[in-house]
């Protein structure tokens, strides 16, 4: 080691590696999950935010209007509960606080799954779906107490449970994250480009 280089070393003190690789796979996934949240994400929740206006603004409290007729209805109803109206019967305060909390935890969660660096594009559009729907339920629970749910599909005897475009959303977002889960495997990676 020169004298120049001695002194260098000594002045600011032993150089240490930047482990570069790591650095750039964070920062590349953080990219990517902004622009889940960005593309997807963001667009649910306002979506969901504009149709559910929409349907309060325009409809009466348990109005209905036939868009399909004997398969599919417009019915402005207020949902206590999760979905399928679970817990609606828990008492209104423990319910509040029971679903802030898991609303928020879910948050968290699915943030904390979106930025991993080793998950597939498929499974990132899974969770910005479901973190999109949930963002719009619990933005109707904090505004209102309830969520506005309006899109009721029934046919003869068959009637399936009134729900709105979050719970598509999360719908939509499990399924993809079920569907890779049996056909991606171990192979997961080759969805990504």
């Amino acid at each position: 080691m020169s004298r120049r280089s001695a002194d260098a070393h000594t002045a600011i003190g032993p150089i240490r590696a930047v482990n570069v690789p790591a650095a750039a796979a964070l920062s590349w996934s953080f990219s990517r999950m902004c622009m889940m949240l960005g593309w997807i994400t963001v667009p649910v929740v306002g979506l969901d935010q504009l149709t559910k206006f929409y349907i309060a603004s325009r409809f009466p409290l348990y109005g209905t209007r036939s868009i399909i007729s004997n398969w599919l209805d417009i019915t402005y109803t207020l949902n206590p509960g999760a979905a399928f109206s679970l817990f609606a019967t828990m008492p209104a305060a423990a319910r509040e606080v029971l679903f802030l909390v898991l609303s928020c935890t879910a948050i968290i969660v699915l943030l904390g799954l979106l930025a991993q660096p080793n998950a597939s594009i498929a499974s990132r559009i899974g969770l910005a779906l479901i973190l999109g729907g949930t963002f719009g339920n619990l933005i109707d629970r904090l505004a209102r107490g309830r969520v506005i749910d309006f899109i009721y599909f029934h046919h003869d005897s068959f009637s399936y449970p009134v729900f709105n475009l979050a719970d598509s959303a999360i719908t939509i977002g499990v399924a993809t994250i079920l569907l890779l889960s049996f056909v991606g495997g171990p192979r997961e990676g080759r969805f990504e480009r």
